[in-house]
């Protein structure tokens, strides 16, 4: 029998990390909720589309950002919901944009690693009321984002924030 002591990772093994399991297979690398880490573009290829993601969320451009989703994307909100498909997404950022016209994430931080990008920063908007923009109804947050892309689309966008003022103001423009 060979023996694996001293070497890291042993062939085959696997390890908890707080939000999810991880498993070592060999070569092949590391894998997570059916999402590949190994093998999937360099850091910074992820890293580019990530980026790439948050400017077509900037300018609105629903259109692309549907274009930059792999068949198998999938979106986790801050209230750890999670959702798939591209018309609901559409959908989604549609109803996004016209309620928040001026809707921005700013982002000050980017760490990447083999398998994911996080991105620190701010996101802003402006709650429209009857179609108006208030100032009243403006808000500004800190929050953080995970992205997971391959082969050149997103197949992960996690969102991370206390949304408790949005919806603060949503309650009070009721």
């Amino acid at each position: 029998m060979e023996s694996t002591r001293g070497s890291f990772p042993p062939p085959h093994f696997s390890f908890q990390w707080p939000w999810r399991r991880v498993y070592y297979c060999g070569d092949q690398g590391f894998e997570g909720e059916g999402i590949r880490v190994n093998g999937m573009a360099t850091d910074t290829d992820m890293k580019d589309t990530i980026l790439e993601f948050v400017e077509r969320i900037n300018a609105h451009d629903v259109d692309g950002i549907l274009d930059l989703m792999s068949d198998d994307y999938r979106f986790i909100n801050s209230a750890g919901d999670t959702f798939r498909g591209k018309a609901f997404m559409r959908a989604t950022w549609r109803a996004q944009f016209v309620q928040y016209p001026d809707f921005q994430i700013r982002i000050d931080h980017v760490l990447a690693d083999g398998g994911a990008v996080g991105l620190f920063g701010m996101a802003s908007g402006t709650l429209t009321r009857d179609g108006e923009i208030l100032d009243e109804n403006h808000w500004e947050i800190p929050s953080a984002f995970l992205g997971i892309a391959r082969d050149g689309k997103m197949v992960h966008w996690q969102v991370f924030s206390d949304t408790s003022m949005v919806f603060d103001l949503i309650k009070a423009n009721e």
